[in-house]
């Protein structure tokens, strides 16, 4: 790992870091979601003004005998939660979540393929590096006020990152083979 990842003495602004899903899906119905061989990659975030990963991480911090403070920290499962999305038409979000409602999807059958690219980590070749990683859609609820459907959900992170780069021109992952 190189340390000048994230070059430059500026703030980095939300649109720099963007989590995709897998658009190209050729299938969805009761035994769950189905991929075609080449990913299509769409960002999520449409409707929102905040999309954070939450980690989840155990604390706990104990003192000892000696006085001094021992801090046990364990690894949480990963979330994130996408509230609101509005229901639209020739939208393939929209389509899948609808698919999850329609036949009570859950577990790995509301299974997406994710990715999530920092613009800040650009590397020499003008790519961006970029992990892909497999979410289980929980979706919310199906519904809302009288202004449109909505149907939020949370992204449960499987923990299987593949670390790569995003290549912004022809919209595809390569994963690293070396470290």
């Amino acid at each position: 790992m190189s340390l000048s990842l994230l070059d430059g003495n500026n703030q980095f602004n939300r649109e720099d870091h963007i989590t995709m899903f897998n658009a190209n899906i050729t299938s969805c119905d009761e035994s769950g979601i189905v991929y075609g061989e080449t990913p299509s990659w769409v960002p999520f975030g449409e409707d929102n003004d905040e999309i954070t990963r939450e980690m989840n991480n155990e604390i706990e911090s104990k003192k000892n005998v000696l006085g001094k403070n021992k801090i046990d920290h364990t690894k949480g499962a990963d979330t994130t939660e996408i509230d609101p999305i509005a229901i639209r038409g020739n939208d393939t979000l929209s389509k899948i979540l609808y698919m999850m409602f329609k036949y009570g999807l859950v577990g790995d059958k509301a299974k997406l393929q994710c990715m999530e690219v920092t613009l800040g980590d650009k590397q020499s070749d003008g790519s961006y590096g970029a992990f892909t990683e497999d979410a289980v859609v929980d979706l919310k609820s199906w519904g809302g006020d009288t202004t449109k459907i909505n149907a939020p959900i949370t992204l449960n992170w499987k923990g299987n990152k593949t670390h790569g780069t995003f290549n912004a021109t022809t919209k595809t992952f390569t994963e690293t083979t070396e470290a």
